[in-house]
């Protein structure tokens, strides 16, 4: 049964993403603050506004092995496909994308924790829980005191885009070299090979002949 609640993960600019297959009961969101009360000798007690600590957003469920009647995607993916993926996610250089539809919930974020487990009575499914902490790029500030107005002011520079896409990646092709060893080297698996072809039909015109000093590039 489809809800219009839609949890996602996207990565590397949403070219990879992910959509919960089963949204979990309930979810948590910390949100506390930083601000401090400090004594200022002639002024006495005051509060210094600081910027809200970063959101961290956790929630438990599990990833099916096959469909049922509370699966919110058309198609099952292997749970161990899912886990896998998140975890080079969580492992990478760059914040993936956390979106909830039909709610305000949509941020940058690390994933801090990723546990998982298999249960005997359902062979196959994966159930997990996960931690996401919101990412906010860094930029300057400058604080200015005015002591005879006793007004403080901020300047701040912030709120850039943040920008999650990972770099391209390239090989030269040396001699004895065929698609399915780099796709063994490189991406882990000798079967991904189709994908470097498709990101090269401009200089592959047949999958089985590449050339030294050929420069590939190859899926991120």
């Amino acid at each position: 049964m489809s809800s219009k609640y839609q949890m996602w993960l996207t990565y590397n600019g949403e070219r990879e993403k992910l959509r919960f297959p089963v949204l979990p009961e309930s979810y948590k969101i910390n949100d506390g603050s930083m601000n401090k009360t400090v004594t200022i000798v002639g002024l006495g007690e005051i509060i210094i506004k600081q910027d809200r600590p970063a959101l961290l957003i956790s929630f438990s469920c599990f990833f099916p092995a096959k469909k049922f009647s509370g699966i919110q995607v058309p198609k099952v993916t292997s749970p161990q496909t899912i886990k896998k993926q998140i975890r080079k996610w969580k492992n990478g250089e760059k914040p993936a994308h956390f979106i909830i539809t039909g709610t305000d919930v949509n941020i940058y974020c690390t994933i801090e924790k990723f546990d998982c487990e298999e249960k005997g009575g359902d062979v196959g499914s994966i159930y997990y829980s996960i931690a996401l902490k919101e990412y906010r790029e860094i930029a300057a500030r400058q604080v200015k005191v005015d002591i005879p107005t006793r007004k403080a002011t901020i300047s701040d520079n912030s709120h850039t885009r943040t920008d999650n896409r990972e770099q391209q990646r390239t090989y030269t092709v040396v001699s004895g070299d065929c698609l399915w060893n780099i796709a063994e080297k490189y991406l882990g698996s000798s079967s991904r090979y189709p994908e470097i072809y498709e990101l090269n039909r401009d200089i592959i015109q047949n999958p089985n002949l590449i050339y030294p000093g050929q420069v590939l590039k190859l899926p991120v």
